[in-house]
């Protein structure tokens, strides 16, 4: 009786699959009538030339960072204002002075904060350059992720002297910039 049953089962299946399966000359003919509705459509190439164009968007979209708070600094009187019950002559040179020496402090506070965020950009580019050049799936050749890698390595290069050089001139003028936390 189990011998009977597997030998049914066996039939069965072999009937099924003789069944189903298609021969040679049904598949060319698919084909054949496949190629012939291509006939009229123009092949798409895709080079690698192509794919260096394509703008990738980032997995995670990037938040941008607020940038670096500058203190203000209070408003001076007018040029011409002196103050009641004063003669107003050697004040008001020495009042000048200061509205001087504040706004170039203020100046120098600004372009530092500038450039303090110029060099955190370019630093996180670089870690990102970084990141994408050693990923297996980069689809960008190697060759111009390291050409980015240089002109952005001379950059950073360029903005960390820049920072350095208006930290001194605010160490210089009496108002030293915050220091950066380093973790």
């Amino acid at each position: 009786m189990i011998k009977r049953m597997l030998i049914l089962s066996l039939v069965f299946c072999c009937a099924a699959t003789i069944a189903r399966t298609q021969t040679l000359a049904e598949a060319a003919k698919k084909e054949k009538e496949r190629r012939e509705a291509l006939q009229g459509r123009a092949p798409v190439v895709v080079t690698n030339a192509d794919l260096a164009k394509t703008k990738k968007k980032p997995a995670v979209p990037a938040v941008q960072a607020e940038s670096p708070d500058v203190e203000e600094t209070p408003r001076a009187n007018p040029p011409g204002f002196v103050p009641a019950g004063t003669s107003g002559a050697p004040t008001d040179l020495l009042n000048e002075s200061r509205r001087e020496s504040e706004a170039r402090k203020s100046d120098l506070k600004t372009k530092w904060a500038a450039a303090r965020e110029r060099l955190d950009l370019l630093n996180l580019k670089m870690l990102a350059l970084r990141q994408q050049y050693f990923s297996f799936n980069s689809m960008t050749p190697k060759d111009q992720i390291q050409k980015e890698i240089s002109e952005t390595s001379l950059k950073l290069q360029a903005a960390t002297a820049e920072e350095a050089k208006l930290r001194s001139e605010l160490d210089a003028a009496g108002s030293s910039p915050p220091r950066p936390i380093i973790k």
